[in-house]
């Protein structure tokens, strides 16, 4: 080939741009993929450590939810010692005394006291007798015959029913009129 068609072939290169050297696009390709590449480590590397950093999440707040359940009651039961304490006493005096009428005044004493620090927690007793028998409330354990009663109203109670912050927790045992 002569020289002057090689000139010519550089010029018309030269001033075509779409047209690249063959070297410098494989260049650049390769640029790219490196690129890309260490992108889709990048990308990579931040999700394992939300990975970790959810499972670690999940792993403390489980922890700390178990920690809450097994210390849930420690506080009332250390409220419940003193009661404990005075049945104790009030059990030891019993054996040593024949005196009926101050056991039952101490018990009676001892019954307030614990009644008393479980409203505060929130308990409360169902009152039963005379009211409209309700099945949210009551379990009727049988129906008797009353002339003094309406039919469906409860006679008597035969275990008391109590809630706790509003939920029934236990329904009263109740005897109910026909």
């Amino acid at each position: 080939m002569s020289e002057d068609k090689i000139e010519q072939k550089k010029d018309t290169t030269e001033m075509n741009p779409k047209k690249t050297s063959p070297k410098k696009k494989p260049n650049k390709l390769l640029a790219e993929i490196k690129k890309m590449k260490q992108e889709k480590e990048e990308l990579h590397d931040q999700l394992l450590r939300k990975i970790a950093e959810f499972d670690n999440y999940r792993k403390r707040t489980e922890r700390e939810f178990l920690d809450r359940v097994l210390n849930a009651n420690e506080r009332l039961i250390t409220e419940l010692l003193p009661v404990i304490d005075d049945m104790e006493r009030s059990l030891d005096h019993a054996k040593e005394s024949q005196d009926l009428k101050s056991l039952i005044e101490g018990s009676e004493l001892i019954y307030k006291k614990l009644l008393s620090l479980l409203e505060k927690e929130g308990l409360e007793s169902l009152e039963s007798t005379g009211q409209e028998f309700d099945p949210e409330k009551h379990d009727a354990l049988m129906q008797m015959e009353s002339e003094n009663a309406e039919s469906g109203r409860v006679l008597d109670e035969h275990l008391r029913g109590y809630t706790l912050n509003g939920k029934v927790i236990r329904h009263a045992q109740v005897i109910v009129a026909k």
